[in-house]
């Protein structure tokens, strides 16, 4: 077994498209060896992590930062600088290394999350009185909201927890 699976990168720091004013950057850490190998250990190994096995992306977020995994690549971003980016870089290649060199030890996960129920189905769930006891003016409103924060789940006095669960198998 191999003790090292990235041996060496290239940094590149790029300033988002939509962002050209943005007083923060992506950077893309170019490695010279395919990763794709260790996806569903670090799938496994990674809190908040969501894998997609057959398009070889793994995505993880940690310490208010989003990390993209690829077979020759991982972007981390916001990045504010070029040192952070390094500093940042080298953490995840030594997490990635480290995770290779266990792999042995883990159990791999090809899993990745549950997608939430459409905007349409959540809407369904609402009783279409447009109440407002949630705090938006519509029940369409609501459930757009909700699709992307289920947390706001509480904030439906018509909407329990099992019936929302139910919709998003």
């Amino acid at each position: 077994m191999s003790e090292r699976l990235i041996c060496g990168y290239t940094l590149k720091l790029v300033t988002p498209e939509c962002h050209a004013d943005a007083d923060w950057f992506r950077a893309y850490a170019y490695l010279q060896d395919d990763i794709s190998e260790v996806f569903p250990y670090l799938n496994a190994e990674l809190d908040n992590s969501d894998y997609d096995h057959e398009g070889k992306i793994l995505l993880a977020t940690g310490d208010r930062k989003k990390y993209a995994f690829r077979p020759y690549e991982i972007a981390i971003v916001p990045v504010t600088s070029r040192e952070e980016a390094k500093s940042l870089a080298e953490r995840m290649i030594a997490t990635v290394n480290d995770i290779w060199k266990r792999r042995g030890e883990i159990e791999p996960d090809t899993g990745g999350r549950e997608p939430p129920p459409d905007i349409l189905g959540i809407y369904k769930l609402l009783p279409g009185t447009n109440c407002k006891q949630c705090g938006y003016a519509t029940c369409l409103a609501f459930a757009t909201a909700l699709r992307k924060d289920s947390a706001r789940l509480r904030l439906c006095p018509h909407l329990s927890e099992q019936d929302y669960l139910k919709a998003a198998r």
